[in-house]
């Protein structure tokens, strides 16, 4: 069984589905570098998304509340299930887009309902960029 703390950041990619126990199946859609650090948009669960949680006035220490939720704290309970499948995309009504970096031409893919409008920046060298993206087909 491999698990996602076992495969290298640079080796994800959009269309990995894992398992959570408490999160269940969660198919990779994008990937990126936020302010904590790497970012991972699961379909369904914003776990590793990135996102401040929501704080309900109650009593928390936020730093620890952050790691928690940065990656890859935790990545040891997510087993890695294989890719998603052409049937799986179409059923949820997304499809794959890419763009290519300006400065490296590294290829960023990602799954989304419709394309996506914001800048982005560049898993390969770091550039932010806000190239259009392009319908892509399935890998």
């Amino acid at each position: 069984m491999t698990n996602l703390a076992e495969i290298p950041f640079k080796n994800l990619q959009a269309g990995m589905i894992f398992r959570h126990r408490e999160y269940g199946e969660q198919i990779i859609l994008d990937l990126g570098r936020g302010n904590f650090g790497p970012v991972i948009k699961f379909h369904n669960c914003d776990i590793f998304s990135g996102k401040l949680p929501e704080f309900a006035g109650e009593e928390i220490d936020i730093f620890e509340t952050l790691s928690k939720i940065t990656y890859p704290s935790g990545a040891e309970d997510w087993e890695y299930l294989g890719m998603v499948t052409a049937e799986q995309i179409s059923n949820h009504g997304w499809q794959w887009f890419e763009v290519a970096c300006p400065h490296c031409n590294a290829i960023h893919r990602l799954i989304a309902s419709k394309p996506p409008s914001n800048q982005r920046q560049c898993l390969a060298c770091g550039m932010v960029h806000s190239r259009p993206l392009e319908s892509s087909s399935s890998l």
